[in-house]
């Protein structure tokens, strides 16, 4: 199937039996919904494995999608609904030792001044590390937003919160990053001199 293929025209093509656009659809969508599994799981492992699990709903469900939103937003409240049953199912919230990448979504912003290019890269691994750093819901608010560009509508949907409630954490959120990456930043300068 051709990149320029329309989720529309893939969710047909699916419903109608064709599994080259099942497997579009995945592929177009699998990072996306790992990212979100990720926040709310903080594990790779389990993150992976509610990934699956939210394509095999998809998939089983896919003729009940009503279209009256975007296939990406019923697709996200799938996966940040079936993270949080995951969640429920441990009864623990552990965080792994190893889990180096964030798997977030951020523009490459590569430059041809290296400096520039290692200085955007810092700065990125200092963002993706103070969002781990969040609650799960609140990093996953951030996420859809920021880094996956969704509505504050669309968010409030996937999230199933008030938009209202939605602005209000993105409010606070900021607030918390921005001084949370300042006071990073003063401590290396300070460590340096």
């Amino acid at each position: 199937m051709s990149t320029n293929t329309s989720d529309g025209q893939l969710i047909d093509a699916v419903i109608r039996g064709d599994h080259a656009a099942y497997r579009s659809l995945v592929e177009r969508y699998q990072k996306y919904v790992f990212t979100i599994t990720y926040n709310v799981l903080k594990n790779r492992e389990e993150a992976e494995e509610a990934a699956q699990d939210v394509f095999i709903k998809v998939y089983r469900t896919l003729a009940s999608f009503e279209r009256k939103s975007k296939f990406s937003t019923w697709l996200y409240t799938i996966a940040y609904r079936t993270a949080l049953d995951y969640q429920k199912k441990k009864k623990y919230n552990t965080r792994s030792i190893d889990s180096e990448e964030s798997y977030l979504q951020i523009e490459d912003t590569k430059s041809k001044n290296p400096d520039q290019s290692m200085h955007q890269e810092d700065l990125k691994e200092k963002l993706k590390a103070a969002i781990r750093e969040l609650k799960p819901g609140d990093a996953s608010v951030i996420t859809l937003f920021y880094l996956h560009e969704k509505s504050v509508q669309e968010v409030a949907q996937i999230m199933d919160l008030t938009v209202s409630n939605v602005k209000t954490k993105l409010h606070r959120l900021r607030e918390a990053l921005r001084s949370q990456l300042e006071q990073q930043l003063k401590t290396e300068i300070q460590d340096l001199l």
